[in-house]
């Protein structure tokens, strides 16, 4: 409402990255233990899913893909490459890595949810199924869903509804703001 009365507040490329990224760590952050809490709680897998050390990090690097496969859909052409560029390289030292093996990374993790998510472009079920996938978590469930190697749909569920707070809001962010080069 403001913003259609005063203008939208102007944001560089390069400080919207930097909010993008801090919201990325900061949901893997907050996501992250909430996540892992539901798995190791779910009645449907017949043993436990064992967590280490460094799996948080596969989980920033889920969200991470999985929020930048949405800029696209609510960033003008080219705007959602420059911001990817910028965060590849913001976004690389929390993961010990340099910017082009995080894009490498990034970009075939994409090709990874969006196969294992197909026909669904329904990003939060991508993310939801690449956990399933990245955390072999279908060595935990019953036999049927094991040889099936297909997450169980109640668990899924269950996934889905926390992944969805995991997926930043594009477009309630943007209608504020005007990412400006």
């Amino acid at each position: 409402m403001i913003g259609t009365i005063f203008g939208k507040k102007k944001i560089s490329e390069e400080k919207f990255s930097n909010v993008f990224v801090n919201a990325v760590l900061r949901l893997a952050e907050e996501g992250y233990p909430t996540i892992v809490a539901e798995l190791e709680e779910a009645s449907e897998f017949t043993t436990r899913p064992v967590f280490g050390p460094g799996d948080d990090e596969l989980f920033a690097l889920i969200l991470f893909a999985g929020n930048l496969m949405e800029a696209p859909k609510h960033l003008p052409s080219g705007v959602d490459q420059r911001l990817a560029q910028h965060a590849y390289s913001k976004f690389a030292p929390f993961l010990g890595t340099s910017a082009a093996e995080l894009e490498t990374e990034t970009i075939a993790l994409q090709h990874f949810m969006a196969r294992i998510n197909h026909p669904s472009k329904n990003t939060v079920y991508a993310m939801s199924k690449a956990i399933f996938h990245k955390y072999d978590l279908f060595r935990n469930q019953d036999a049927y869903f094991r040889e099936m190697k297909a997450p169980n749909p109640i668990v899924l569920g269950r996934i889905n509804k926390l992944m969805q707070y995991c997926l930043w809001d594009w477009a309630e962010l943007l209608e504020d703001l005007k990412v400006t080069a």
